[in-house]
């Protein structure tokens, strides 16, 4: 995350009084939505950790179901079905 100095950036009253009364405020730009200023209670504190811990992550994957003997065959029919694969699958 990226933090300024509130002097950098030029905030209208009305959107500060706005984010004081912890309302959310959408910034736009040519009408769309750019980015979202919200009250820093309401955002939740990035040094908290999220997510599952790793023993848990894992004690779910392990516990899932696994799949049936007939899995790989199934793979690669749908591999040939889709043709030759890229040599780099992000070129256009």
């Amino acid at each position: 995350m990226t933090t300024i100095r509130a002097e950098e950036a030029r905030l209208p009253r009305r959107a500060k009084e706005a984010v004081d009364r912890h309302e959310r405020v959408v910034v736009e730009s040519h009408g769309r939505p750019a980015y979202v200023i919200v009250h820093p209670d309401e955002y939740p504190d990035s040094g908290r950790r999220r997510g599952r811990s790793m023993s848990e992550a894992i004690r779910l994957l392990t516990s899932a179901a696994t799949p049936d003997p007939e899995f790989g065959d199934d793979l690669e029919a749908v591999r040939g079905a889709v043709g030759p694969m890229p040599e780099d699958p992000w070129a256009h």
